[in-house]
């Protein structure tokens, strides 16, 4: 049986629709929908993990033979992220869906397709922290030649998930976002990543897209003076503005 095939029967046992486990597992709806179709034919470890215990299950129930040629150091790994808590995971699997990037870029390339250097600003965006690096503003970052990036940002901790996890590097372009999409910003010499939307009267509003985070929100009446400076917009999906705008 097929690892998506017994995703769906697992799930359905227990009660849950795709929503559900996406949530209580912290693991996109994208990359579920992608596994149980068959389209990720090899989910990571840390995704299977998650997966497993939000469905009160085990990784053996996932295990058709394949489970048991993994190395030691491997299942040292799987043992290790199991003990962390719910930051440490979102972490590890950042970490690991960077380097998965990495390595399916490496392995598309073939030495062919053409790469282009993208600077990722400063340090890390998110809710906001101070005291900016600015002795060391920018590190290079290799993306795809088509990727549309001008670029990039490290998301720092929780109030954008899940769309951009703790930990992730987010892409940009150079222009002015329009309301509803996500800007990298620096607000008073503190860095954020932030859904914008302005008023007719030019107050803005700055969104977490985690609402369990609504107390990293931002709001910037257009008569006071703070500084603001904009990189960019953050080549993403839409997200819909939250439902008390």
């Amino acid at each position: 049986m097929e690892i998506g095939e017994r995703i769906t029967g697992y799930r359905r046992q227990a009660g849950m629709t795709i929503e559900e486990l996406s949530r209580r597992a912290g693991v996109s709806k994208g990359t579920l929908n992608k596994i149980i179709s068959g389209e990720t034919k090899s989910p990571t470890m840390a995704v299977m993990s998650a997966l497993a215990r939000a469905l009160g299950r085990s990784l053996a129930d996932f295990d058709d033979g394949g489970a048991r040629e993994l190395s030691e150091e491997a299942m040292e790994a799987a043992r290790d992220y199991e003990a962390l808590d719910g930051h440490g995971r979102r972490v590890v699997r950042a970490v690991m869906g960077e380097e998965k990037r990495r390595m399916e870029i490496r392995e598309l390339n073939g030495g062919k397709r053409p790469m282009k250097i993208v600077p990722l600003l400063g340090n890390s965006f998110a809710a906001g922290r101070g005291d900016p690096d600015f002795g060391n503003p920018w590190e290079d970052h290799e993306v795809p030649a088509d990727s549309g990036a001008d670029f990039a940002v490290r998301i720092n901790g929780n109030s954008m998930e899940p769309y951009l996890p703790d930990g992730s590097i987010a892409l940009g372009k150079k222009r002015a976002p329009r309301d509803g999409e996500v800007a990298a910003m620096l607000l008073d010499g503190e860095f954020l990543c932030k859904q914008v939307c302005q008023d007719m009267a030019g107050n803005l509003y700055l969104f977490s897209l985690n609402r369990d985070r609504r107390d990293a929100d931002v709001t910037i009446r257009h008569d006071t003076e703070r500084s603001l400076t904009c990189f960019g917009t953050i080549i993403m999906e839409k997200v819909p503005l939250p439902a008390e705008m």
